[in-house]
């Protein structure tokens, strides 16, 4: 699926789906080519009934150089883009297929190698994992080109690290290496360069062993757990909790477990 004009290379194993961007000599950049991939690709995963797992990741030693900024240039210059309402339009289009990203029932993993700064970063927070490789360097970049965070990154990066934090990497658009942003929870784990996707993939397969509408229910409530109060949440689950002892995968599991037998995993 990779050419110049569609940016990404998509491999299937099973119920798992690993998403590669391809254009790493001009860093991976969230262009209107890769947005309009990134939409239909996005889109096509939702109501798949069979998918299990999303790994996002680039290739080339290169998450994403976010924001294609040449291309902001030229369409400046040509008029193309002539002022809010065509922004508008374009930030609702991303803003689209972002949403279905994270609410994918399933785990989402981003395996960052190399660069992910500003739209880039902003993709790899949304995902329920990040695990980086040494030379990982994250960056909100956006205010050295005069812009403010999107693509949810300034309801991401404040719950990951605080609100003051957030602010500084905000304010400054530093860099972040891979050992600041495990410590500061940017990053579930450091890895090595040529095991970051065998890391990823193990992971996906490993969370494959659950049901799978427990694992959408534990997804959907903790997403919202930070803004949620806890009556809010014992609500939602006693909800979750009441749909899951009345399924059939948790019928045969306590089965199994009651009569010593190793458990069954995949069960539908």
């Amino acid at each position: 699926m990779a050419n110049q004009n569609v940016p990404l290379r998509v491999t299937r194993e099973g119920g798992i789906v690993l998403i590669e961007l391809t254009r790493p000599e001009i860093r991976n950049p969230l262009n209107n080519e890769l947005k309009q991939a990134m939409d239909s690709l996005v889109r096509s995963l939702e109501g798949d009934r069979e998918l299990t797992g999303v790994i996002l990741t680039g290739t080339g030693g290169v998450f994403s150089g976010g924001g294609d900024v040449k291309a902001m240039s030229r369409e400046r210059a040509s008029g193309e883009y002539n002022g809010a309402e065509d922004y508008i339009a374009r930030m609702r289009h991303s803003h689209g297929w972002l949403r279905i990203l994270r609410e994918l029932p399933v785990p989402v993993i981003a395996a960052v190698d190399g660069p992910c700064v500003g739209a880039g970063f902003s993709i790899a927070l949304l995902c329920d994992f990040v695990l980086v490789t040494p030379r990982a360097k994250f960056a909100a970049s956006f205010c050295k080109i005069g812009l403010a965070p999107d693509l949810g990154l300034f309801y991401t990066l404040p719950r990951a690290v605080g609100q003051q934090r957030a602010r500084e990497i905000f304010y400054t658009g530093r860099l972040i290496g891979a050992e600041e942003a495990l410590r500061l929870g940017l990053a579930l784990e450091i890895v090595p360069e040529d095991e970051l996707l065998t890391r990823a993939w193990g992971i996906a397969r490993q969370m494959e062993q659950s049901s799978p509408v427990a694992f959408a229910l534990t997804k959907q409530i903790s997403a919202r757990a930070l803004e949620s109060d806890f009556e809010t949440l014992l609500a939602q689950e006693l909800q979750a909790q009441s749909i899951l002892l009345a399924s059939r995968y948790n019928g045969e599991a306590v089965d199994r477990f009651a009569a010593k037998e190793p458990p069954r995993f995949n069960f539908k």
